[in-house]
């Protein structure tokens, strides 16, 4: 305190910074080192299919899952697809009786909207399903538990949406006081599905009448009510990809990925902004989506990535792999074992994890004042005991061991690859000691 302390630092830029600024300040003024070393190198990826999307941020060689989004778009068939609970009542000639006790050739109510008023119709079909999750839906004294694909009337004028479209102040159509009303929804919540849930095939009106709520199955509007969910999944995944990539000044290019014909669909349509649009440089098929499907698309986007870095990093880590799994091979790996060959001047390429935690210390024994020299994991460099008199040891003298083994290599005319930590065969490297190579010849 109250003595002056000087110190300098000198930092050379990775590339040319022109630019000169002089400032008088407590804080150092970073932003034009920062613009620098910012990642430049930037493509958007969206996996889309009907059941989920993704959308994610290919930087350098990493990819950042940045929205993972779920549809309630329902398969191909309505058989087990539309479902409310096993508790529902269902309204009857008979009074009200529990989906699950409904048999085939049952007469329940159903409403004729044309006439506005309800009919006797016979239920020819029982289907029923264990979902995962379900919402459970109120209105003014009435509540129902449904599968989020099951549609409700919303309009006395026959109109409709799915149960995972609605939200609250919207309306449903309710049998009240004998007579169908427009009633607005109170509250929509997401929960886990408790037991089976059932959903009935009743021709005519194609409804029926189920907790005071008139409810759709109808089998020839079914195509079309799966068409307009889908459609509105792709228009909200445009919206979502449209705000996380529009103004990125970085961004190169856009892949579109997805393991069916959705994705086709969704490059066709309207759904991106057509700034965004022209960057899409391509379509891959994947197998899977969310997380693992942004992943699969870079791995599956070498053509259309051929110039990226991650490209070139799988590249070189195939061949080193592919030369590991050899007989008589010339891939090396371990500290001791590439270092050795690399003082050799055997090794072709030398790859170094972004990872690498090695060090090369001095130290000296407090006890004996026997000096150690010791190549180790920085995490072990302050557990050190004297080889002689087994005495803690202190460190005198540390060396940066990427720095040295990179010089070493430039002076053997040995290639230098620094590789990342974020994919799966960079983490594979990085587990095997983070340091190996490609030998020119059998050492």
């Amino acid at each position: 305190e109250g003595a002056d302390d000087f110190e300098i630092w000198a930092v050379e830029p990775p590339e040319p910074l022109n630019q000169r600024l002089y400032w008088c300040g407590q804080t150092f003024i970073l932003d034009p080192l920062k613009e620098l070393v910012r990642e430049k190198e930037i493509y958007g990826i969206i996996v889309v299919d009907k059941g989920d999307s993704a959308i994610g941020l290919l930087m350098g060689k990493r990819v950042t899952p940045l929205k993972i989004m779920d549809s309630i778009v329902p398969g191909k068939t309505t058989a087990g697809g539309w479902c409310l609970h096993r508790d529902t009542l269902v309204d009857t000639p008979e009074g009200e009786v529990p989906i699950e006790k409904i048999v085939k050739g049952k007469e329940l109510f159903s409403h004729d909207f044309s006439v506005s008023r309800k009919s006797v119709k016979m239920c020819k079909k029982i289907m029923s399903r264990k979902p995962e999750r379900c919402l459970q839906i109120s209105a003014a004294g009435a509540s129902i538990t449904t599968t989020p694909e099951h549609v409700f009337f919303v309009s006395v004028q026959g109109d409709t949406k799915a149960a995972g479209q609605l939200s609250a102040g919207d309306k449903v159509v309710l049998w009240k006081g004998g007579r169908p009303i427009e009633s607005k929804v109170l509250q929509v919540e997401e929960k886990a599905a408790d037991g089976e849930f059932y959903d009935l095939d009743v021709p005519g009106h194609r409804n029926f009448i189920a907790n005071s709520f008139v409810v759709h199955n109808s089998q020839g509007r079914y195509q079309r009510i799966r068409e307009g969910l889908l459609e509105d999944f792709l228009k909200k995944t445009g919206e979502v990809a449209n705000e996380a990539f529009k103004g990125n000044k970085d961004l190169i290019g856009l892949i579109i990925a997805g393991p069916g014909l959705v994705k086709e669909a969704f490059a066709k349509g309207d759904y991106l902004d057509y700034q965004l649009k022209a960057k899409v440089i391509g379509l891959v098929s994947t197998s899977y989506t969310k997380e693992f499907g942004l992943q699969e698309a870079v791995d599956r986007s070498e053509d259309l990535l051929k110039d990226a870095s991650v490209t070139k990093e799988k590249k070189i880590l195939d061949r080193f792999f592919s030369e590991f799994a050899k007989e008589n091979s010339l891939a090396v790996y371990g500290i001791v074992e590439t270092t050795t060959a690399l003082n050799q001047g055997a090794v072709e390429l030398l790859l170094l994890s972004e990872g690498f935690d090695w060090a090369k210390a001095k130290y000296k024994c407090k006890s004996c004042g026997h000096e150690h020299e010791k190549v180790l994991r920085k995490a072990a460099m302050k557990s050190q005991k004297c080889d002689k008199c087994g005495f803690e040891i202190t460190e005198i003298e540390e060396t940066n061991l990427m720095k040295h083994l990179t010089e070493t290599a430039e002076s053997m005319g040995t290639k230098v690859e620094v590789i990342s930590v974020d994919t799966p065969q960079g983490n594979q490297l990085y587990e095997i000691g983070g340091i190996a190579g490609i030998l020119r010849y059998k050492v």
